[in-house]
């Protein structure tokens, strides 16, 4: 089973300075970069958004949601 993780956190946090970094480390073999919320996600991507609606139907069943500090304190990122 692949690994789908939503990073989410305020627009110009780093979210997408450190994507490399973090789907490395979580597993992910693509990075969906400023997702709006509704369109489709495929398994196994790290997807980073500012949307608030990161609950949605659009994104696999399985996943993990972290909000981006935190993601990079498990990460080991210095920011």
């Amino acid at each position: 089973m692949s690994n789908t993780v939503v990073i989410h956190g305020p627009q110009g946090c780093g979210k997408t300075r450190n994507a490399q970094a973090l789907a490395a480390h979580f597993g992910c073999s693509r990075i969906v970069d400023d997702w709006n919320g509704q369109s489709k996600i495929e398994e196994g991507s790290l997807v980073l958004t500012s949307h608030d609606g990161w609950k949605s139907s659009a994104l696999p069943a399985v996943r993990r949601a972290i909000p981006f500090a935190r993601a990079m304190k498990e990460a080991g990122v210095a920011k």
